[in-house]
């Protein structure tokens, strides 16, 4: 008897890339493939999944920004703008 193989996932700690950059998202179950998600920025891009050891064959990646202000507003956390002095 095949016994079923379980992968825990957390949504709450996807973390797409889009255009190159880390994106957040509100999640409360894990996306489908092809599905269209929207950050907390307003982007929007369709899922795909990859293995995370293929995250760096391209470039390295940046955190979005907005999408970083929108989560630490949320959270009460000042934005990093503000904590560190503007750019």
């Amino acid at each position: 008897m095949m016994v079923d193989a379980v992968i825990y996932v957390d949504p709450l700690t996807i973390q797409p890339v889009l255009n190159g950059k880390w994106h957040r998202m509100d999640l409360t179950a894990v996306p489908q493939r092809g599905e269209t998600v929207t950050m907390l920025c307003g982007e929007s891009g369709e899922v795909e999944f990859k293995l995370s050891g293929e995250r760096r064959d391209e470039r390295i990646h940046q955190q979005c920004e907005p999408c970083d202000d929108v989560l630490r507003q949320r959270r009460g956390i000042p934005s990093r703008r503000d904590r560190i002095g503007h750019r």
